[in-house]
């Protein structure tokens, strides 16, 4: 078993430079495009889209 001090040590240095990749990827993405809410995404699948079948919008029936 001495040699499991050290394969505990070799553990955590690997899951620390996951991390620091994982964090370097998230901030990168992040500056790349903006994230967008939940309610942003729910709002592009309702109803999207101007114009097309269904009418919908302005000069609609009253």
């Amino acid at each position: 078993m001495p040699n499991l001090p050290e394969d505990i040590l070799d553990r955590i240095k690997n899951l620390e430079r996951q991390v620091r990749q994982l964090t370097t990827y998230v901030n990168t993405r992040a500056a790349a495009a903006p994230a967008r809410s939940a309610e942003e995404i729910d709002d592009e699948g309702v109803g999207g889209g101007e114009g097309g079948a269904g009418g919908g919008g302005a000069g609609g029936e009253r």
